[in-house]
């Protein structure tokens, strides 16, 4: 049996631990809560610093030299678009096409694949889907890729040519709102915004591809 003046020193330190405990708790519960909130400066905007490391670490900047050999930069879509109506893939071929494409989502509209998106219709889809299409087919039938290599470089150039939904979703896969930003992963087919510029957050249109200084061929 505990003396009595065993009895208080032993409940002193048990008092301690518990304190222990609950504070190393507490600067747990603070540490994790500070992490997962969104970055907001006072005004009730996002972190402006944030949005650009965001950009930094996941957006390709113009020039960026390519696997295949051809730098990212607008002014390819034009020529990826002509790919896609002129390049004719085999059956062998066209299995790896599918195989490529049906597991990336349209930046377009994301609840569609890069395989079908949501406005196809025959050969009638968005530019920015036909320009994944054409580069896909280029790089199938011109450089005999693999489906994964495809996947990647295909996304690589989505990641270049729709930034905003691509940083839009790692801002919520942070637990952060795009709305902050002025961005959303909301499709642009679904907000009329098919004939907008690419660069602009659109699809590029429908028909004759609409970028600033940037012509199909065709025309």
């Amino acid at each position: 049996m505990l003396n009595r003046v065993a009895r208080p020193m032993v409940f002193h330190r048990r008092l301690w631990t518990f304190l222990g405990l609950v504070t190393v708790l507490v600067s747990f519960c603070l540490t994790t809560l500070t992490a997962c909130l969104p970055l907001v400066t006072p005004d009730g905007k996002g972190d402006e610093e944030l949005l650009e490391a965001i950009y930094g670490e996941i957006i390709p900047p113009a020039g960026t030299e390519t696997g295949y050999g051809i730098p990212l930069d607008l002014g390819n879509l034009p020529m990826f678009i002509d790919w896609f109506y002129e390049i004719d893939l085999g059956s062998e071929e066209q299995k790896v096409f599918h195989d490529a494409l049906i597991a990336l989502v349209a930046p377009c509209c994301d609840d569609n694949t890069m395989f079908r998106c949501c406005c196809e219709k025959g050969e009638r889809a968005c530019n920015l889907v036909r320009s994944g299409k054409g580069l896909a087919s280029y790089l199938i039938h011109g450089k005999g890729y693999t489906a994964e290599e495809i996947r990647e470089a295909v996304l690589q150039w989505l990641h270049f040519a729709r930034p905003d939904y691509y940083v839009a979703r790692e801002l919520e896969a942070r637990g952060i709102d795009p709305r902050q930003y002025d961005l959303t992963t909301y499709g642009s087919c679904y907000r009329q915004m098919c004939a907008d510029a690419i660069s602009q957050g659109g699809c590029g249109g429908m028909e004759d591809l609409i970028e600033p200084a940037i012509q199909h061929n065709d025309t």
